[in-house]
């Protein structure tokens, strides 16, 4: 991967945070109407599936590329996602717990579960909360469900990797019965990045013409643009509600994965413009170093941000000073919920090193559990 495309990822990723952020403002409870535009153009849900893309690319390229065994990629993957899902959970039910009992009425509608918190927990660090037709809500921490997603897209990975033959494929069958078909529905989203890594590695995207990958690049953004002019999500759902027969709706029925259609579409857009961008970014030569490590920190971060901002931002909607119709207010709001995030950050996905190394002795002790197994191998620090 070069350095071009490696910031230029860093920097998408990193803005596709703050406009999950941004739509999540956009509720009325919290800016009374005024951001309404971004949650009537459903923005934040497009930008998880660019969030999908962008993980099964860097999955796929650190794995096949770096040359991991099944140990060592199990932990890099519970490390990752623990680091920050951890203390998200700590924070989600310390704010919760908190802001029910001092002002429950900011807590009285379908964005906060205060039902079976243990259960919820249990579900949370297993990563079961979307499974089937379940739609367990993390108490206030709505985002929650795409970390569900992605934990058994890195599951279906590793699997297809590191398996073979008839292993393989009942490991995998044994997945898709676990989970059931809404996760499923979303996974060739995340496959379209691997699919693109596979090309970018071959070759394929630096062969292209200048022409070529120029039009790739802005090409997606246009067509993006104009189906949203023309309301093209808003059909595609109504065609499936359609193939459904009218029968149900398929929010009721797919949850976070009723406009798959869309999805897809979207994701086949980005990986087209990824590949442009390869092309073009290479070295980035004019990119100057202060604004590269800017680059680094914030998307460092950005697992945080995602996975933190929402009970941050119900705790904070609550207080009785807080008034939703004040401009003022919303920009308070955001910035110390934003510099809480990256506050955050520091104790969670920036220590990755700190989870690695309590991964792996817990993998440890695991092996150690059966005298037959061989123990792995000490990380170095």
């Amino acid at each position: 991967m070069t350095r071009g495309f490696s910031l230029y990822l860093d920097a998408l990723r990193f803005l596709a945070a703050l406009v999950v952020f941004a739509s999540h403002m956009g509720y009325a409870r919290f800016t009374n109407g005024n951001m309404q535009w971004i949650r009537d153009l459903n923005l934040g849900s497009d930008a998880v599936v660019i969030f999908f893309v962008l993980s099964g690319f860097v999955i796929a390229y650190t794995t096949l590329t770096k040359d991991r065994g099944p140990a060592a990629y199990a932990e890099a993957r519970f490390a990752r996602l623990y680091s920050v899902v951890i203390p998200a959970l700590v924070l989600t039910f310390a704010l919760d717990g908190l802001g029910t009992w001092l002002m429950p009425h900011a807590y009285d509608g379908w964005w906060y579960n205060g039902e079976d918190r243990l259960g919820q927990v249990l579900r949370a660090l297993t990563f079961t909360t979307q499974v089937w037709t379940d739609n367990i809500r993390v108490g206030s921490n709505g985002p929650f469900w795409s970390v569900a997603y992605e934990a058994f897209y890195y599951a279906g990975f590793g699997v297809a990797v590191f398996c073979r033959g008839h292993t393989r494929v009942l490991l995998l069958l044994l997945l898709a019965l676990l989970v059931g078909p809404r996760v499923l529905l979303l996974a060739p989203c995340w496959l379209l990045g691997v699919g693109l890594q596979q090309l970018v590695s071959r070759g394929h995207a630096a062969s292209l013409s200048r022409t070529t990958a120029w039009l790739l690049t802005l090409t997606p953004w246009s067509l993006y643009a104009g189906a949203l002019t023309l309301n093209v999500p808003a059909h595609l759902t109504q065609i499936t509600y359609q193939l459904l027969g009218g029968a149900i709706t398929p929010n009721a029925l797919f949850g976070f994965s009723d406009e798959f259609i869309w999805n897809l579409l979207i994701a086949v857009l980005m990986a087209l413009h990824f590949l442009g961008v390869y092309n073009l970014a290479r070295n980035a030569d004019w990119l100057g170093a202060r604004m590269e490590t800017a680059i680094r920190w914030s998307a460092g971060a950005t697992f945080s941000l995602y996975l933190f901002h929402y009970p941050i931002l119900t705790f904070l909607h609550g207080l009785p000073l807080y008034d939703s119709a004040s401009p003022l207010h919303a920009a308070l709001m955001a910035t110390v919920t934003l510099a809480a995030c990256f506050a955050l950050a520091e104790v969670s996905e920036r220590r990755l090193g700190f989870w690695k190394r309590l991964v792996h002795g817990v993998f440890e002790r695991l092996a150690n559990l059966s005298p037959q197994s061989p123990a792995l191998p000490k990380r170095s620090s």
